[in-house]
Formats: structure tokens, sequence, C-alpha cells
């Protein structure tokens, strides 16, 4: 019998429930959790310093390759090429979660109406060596969720997928974008983010016991609206999520902008990106939800660590040379969604 690697043990060792979720109750609680998003590479200094973190848990949050241009062939050549990197085969000791956003999801800014949005999931599923028999290859889209710790100390880790039912976003002509791109909020209360499944299955996960939700969106959630993608465009999903998460003490972790920032708009959003890629303007758009003045353009990873004794978060955007560039603590308290 071939040798599992260690995500397929961990995996192996977790109860089979269904699509809604695992729980690792056997498992330690979580401390450390480090996540990233947008790698045009895989051979780079912040990847390195990356595996020098301590870490329970790492997070990918979608462009974790850039195979947009390409078709399928070009996604299973970048995707063979991360997974046997030195970056993905060092993070393989510890469980790993991942979505995608639009450059792993094959067409950029890409949603619902992509052609080969089925062929790219099936590529995304056999990245992380999936189960053949797993329900998550049987469903359509990417989004799971999975529960670690013991109760008391219990973290529910949402991926969702932001990209496989989405419909498509309001643009404006040139003449009258904003600094971040032609996109604009719609008034279109049809127009979904998730897509009805998703949103129904989320409704489940929610009500499953958790001390902390980390709630993983590959596009922001928090900010203004700035001309780029983000769950501002559809003012009506943006405050779906809100409703649902009324109550729970919850944060959202976010990539996509090629910058880190922290907003607040309801809920606490951590956007971390890009991990080998500065930010070419090197300044960020308008956001009236930043809840801190300081933002980051240099290759960059995002660290949270819980501290469940004084029941608090404290995440920090790191850079290559290791040092803190963005850091912000906050106790559960100041966590919980009204």
């Amino acid at each position: 019998m071939p040798k599992l690697n260690s995500r397929r043990r961990f995996l192996a060792g977790l109860p089979a429930i269904g699509l809604i979720t695992t729980h690792a109750a056997e498992q330690p609680a979580l401390q450390d959790i480090v996540f990233g998003s947008c790698l045009d590479t895989h051979d780079h200094p912040m990847l390195d310093r990356t595996l020098t973190l301590p870490r329970d848990l790492f997070i990918f949050m979608g462009d974790n390759i850039y195979a947009d241009k390409g078709g399928i062939l070009m996604m299973q050549e970048k995707y063979a090429l991360l997974k046997h990197s030195r970056f993905f085969k060092g993070l393989q000791n510890k469980p790993i979660l991942a979505t995608w956003d639009d450059h792993d999801f094959g067409e950029n800014d890409g949603g619902g109406s992509y052609l080969h949005k089925k062929e790219a999931q099936v590529e995304f599923w056999n990245w992380l060596d999936e189960p053949t028999t797993s329900p998550r290859r049987q469903q359509e889209g990417v989004y799971h969720a999975q529960t670690f710790g013991p109760a008391g100390r219990r973290v529910q880790v949402v991926m969702l997928d932001t990209r496989y039912f989405r419909s498509p976003l309001k643009k404006v002509a040139k003449d009258k974008a904003m600094l971040g791109g032609a996109y604009v909020p719609t008034d279109d209360t049809a127009a979904t983010m998730l897509g009805a499944e998703q949103w129904s299955w989320l409704e489940q996960v929610l009500q499953q016991p958790a001390e902390l939700r980390l709630i993983v969106s590959s596009i922001q959630f928090a900010p203004q609206a700035h001309g780029g993608e983000c769950w501002a465009n559809m003012p009506h999903e943006q405050q779906r999520l809100l409703k649902l998460l009324r109550g729970q003490t919850a944060v959202v972790l976010s990539g996509d902008r090629h910058w880190c920032e922290f907003s607040h708009n309801g809920v606490f959003d951590f956007t971390t990106s890009s991990m080998t890629q500065k930010h070419p303007r090197g300044t960020p758009t308008p956001n009236k939800n930043r809840c801190m003045p300081i933002t980051y353009h240099l290759p960059n990873v995002g660290h949270l660590s819980i501290d469940w004794s004084a029941a608090t978060i404290t995440t920090k955007v790191l850079g290559e040379d290791g040092g803190t560039k963005i850091k912000q603590t906050l106790s559960f308290r100041e966590l919980q969604i009204g």
C-alpha cells in the first residue's frame, strides 16, 4: 500500500460527517495560524521565511497559482510546480486548508459563468490530494469547513468560495471608474456572491459549536467599494453574511489586493496579500472602514496567534525580514458581532 502523505494521514483520522465540516476534536487547540495569498512564484524569500514561523495550520486564501491565461493544461503545470516546491513540501507536516480566487479558478475576475469551472475544481482537489471518494469532489464549488480543538477551545475555519456561483459584477465605463477599477455596487438583489447551495450550507455550518470562527474569503469583505472585486459590490450579500454572523465570535481573513490592511464593517477583516509580489503603486485605495492607518505593500504573510487563557487573538503582518509590519490584538469580546 502506498504511503499516505501527512495531509491524507491527518484527514484519515477525522470523522466523516458529510459536506458540513470535519472536527479534529482529538487534536490540540490551535495557537498559531499562518495565512497568505497570491503566489506568482514558488521560489521566493517570503516563502522561505514563512516556513520558519510557528504554525499549527496554514491557509491558502486564493491565487495560489496564476493560471488564468493558459487553460487547464497550464493549470495542471502550475499546480505541479507548487506541489513539488520546497515551500509546499515544507508545509505538509501540519494541516493545510485552501480556497481559490480568480487566477487559480481559471479566469481573471471570473465567476459563475466561467465555462471550465468544473475542470478547474478537479485540478484544485488534485493539487490537495483530496481523496477520490471525498464528498468535496462531488459538490459544486470548493467551499468547506473544519473545526479544530477540544470543547472550550474550538476554532472553526470556514473556507468560502467566492467564484463558482458568483453573479456577473456591475461595471461602469472607464471614465467613471474608481481608483481600483470599474466595478461598482449593484442594486440587483438577485445577484449572488455565494449561490443558494453555499448559503444554505453556511447557515448550517455556523450553527455548529465553536469558540472562535475564521471566515476565509478570497476577496475583501469589510472595505468600502473601491472599483475592484469586493463584497461591497453586492451590499445585500454583505449584509446577509453579517446577519448570519450575528452573535458569533468571528473574524474574516482575506487576500487579493496585493497589500495588507485591517478593516471593520461589523466584523474585522484582516487582508494579507501578496506573498511574492510588490504592489506596484505602493498606495492603497480609499477605505473609510480601515481601522488602522497603516498599510503594507511588499511581500508578506499573515500570522494569527490565539491566547486561550486571555481570550485574545493577535494578528500580525510579517515581511521578508521577519519583522512585524502591522499588528493588532483583539479580545474575543471585541470580536463578537452585534
